[in-house]
């Protein structure tokens, strides 16, 4: 394998090496059977699934990128479209999917939306994995600058704060620290400014009582815009990814167009229109490609299962993994491609040894993600439910205190 000829088909044996690993767990370990088993009451299964093939798509885009740095010392994306799609692509459809379930939540409940509980679920959904991992970049970081401090302390703790809103400057004077992780937080710093607009354009489109209410909550878009913008360098094309899901919410609900979508001939458009994507394209957030994807997405979350490919155990289990599968994939590759090196006598550059090193993080991914999924994240939505009934608790009891007090 030289260096201008990586081939899908290593993208096909790394997809069979996580899917093989995926089903042997749900074999052999009972928690995660009943975990899949308790997570498959979703409306939306065919989404569900695509989120498995979406977020080890991000990781097999990375392990591409490193083959090209290994020789090149430069992060750039691969030269083949096919591995550049294979990332950005999962990544618009990952925006589509938060567009989707929030946006049809919120034209399906109206002002019953539950503001609170979906306000503590996304900081809960959002932490708990990603703090670990933070502890675990800082541990790296500090341990191979020999535990120094060559900023002033409170220069690190600004950094550290940074990281904590998904900003990835260099901690410690280390360079390119994003890299530890594949800078995967960058999506993140998107979906926080997506939930944080959801309420304001639920009061413009949703909610809407006058052209002054609309006005405002306009401005307070902008504003928004510009406030996490100015950090984290929002760009409107990437954020057109989340009207995907937004038309896909409306898509869904027209009998019609459900009905065609399930027929095998949408399904047999949404597999050439991937193809196409896939080979065609370099960019995914432009109007052409995203229109595709609105497409493609729309079909799946009309319930197209493409023939059976996104209701296998194996990648209903990827789906639900899928968050530690992106969270995590960057420093495992870091690891494993950049640091064992150091440590042992083998040559990543040696196509073989990459190969092999690929296939083994893999199915380590799987693994690792799992794990995590059942004991950080799993523990961690909990926690945020739990908050929420704490908090409409106190809220209870408050109420009738506050009615009985005279004015």
């Amino acid at each position: 394998m030289s260096l201008g000829s990586i081939n899908p088909l290593s993208a096909v044996i790394a997809y069979l090496l996580a899917i093989i690993t995926a089903e042997l767990l749900l074999r052999f370990s009972p928690a995660i059977a009943r975990s899949l088993s308790h997570s498959g009451q979703s409306r939306y299964h065919s989404v569900d699934g695509l989120r498995g093939y979406l977020a080890f798509g991000v990781f097999v885009h990375h392990t591409a990128i490193i083959w090209s740095f290994l020789h090149t010392g430069v992060f750039e994306l691969p030269k083949e479209k096919f591995y550049i799609q294979i990332g950005l692509a999962s990544v618009a459809l990952f925006f589509m999917i938060t567009g989707f379930l929030f946006w049809g939540r919120l034209i399906q409940k109206g002002r019953d939306f539950d503001w609170l509980a979906f306000a503590v679920s996304r900081v809960f959904r959002l932490y708990p994995l990603y703090l670990p991992l933070l502890v675990l970049v800082l541990f790296s970081v500090f341990h191979i600058q020999g535990w120094t401090l060559k900023d002033e302390p409170f220069e690190v703790a600004g950094q550290i704060l940074a990281w904590v809103l998904f900003d990835r400057p260099d901690i410690n004077q280390f360079p390119e620290t994003g890299g530890l992780i594949a800078n995967v937080t960058w999506t993140l710093s998107y979906e926080v400014f997506f939930y944080m607009a959801l309420p304001l354009f639920g009061m413009v489109f949703v909610y809407r009582r006058n052209w002054l209410q609309v006005v405002l909550c306009l401005l307070g878009i902008y504003t928004l815009y510009q406030v996490v913008g100015w950090e984290h360098s929002l760009k409107k094309h990437i954020l057109m990814s989340f009207l995907g899901g937004v038309a896909a919410a409306y898509w869904v609900r027209r009998p019609k167009l459900v009905a065609w979508s399930q027929t095998p001939v949408a399904g047999i458009i949404a597999l050439l229109t991937l193809l196409l994507i896939l080979t065609l394209f370099r960019k995914s957030f432009a109007l052409a490609p995203l229109a595709l994807l609105t497409l493609v997405f729309s079909i799946i979350a009309s319930g197209h299962t493409l023939f059976g490919a996104l209701t296998l155990r194996s990648i209903r289990w990827m789906g639900e993994i899928s968050y530690s599968t992106y969270l995590l994939h960057g420093f495992l590759l870091w690891l494993m491609m950049q640091r064992l090196p150091l440590v042992l006598p083998i040559d990543n550059k040696d196509p073989l040894v990459f190969v092999s090193l690929a296939a083994l993080c893999s199915c380590l991914l799987i693994v690792i993600s799992s794990l995590s999924f059942l004991y950080i994240e799993k523990p961690g939505m909990a926690a945020g439910k739990q908050v929420v009934r704490r908090l409409r608790q106190r809220t209870r009891r408050k109420a009738p205190a506050e009615q009985g007090v005279e004015p």
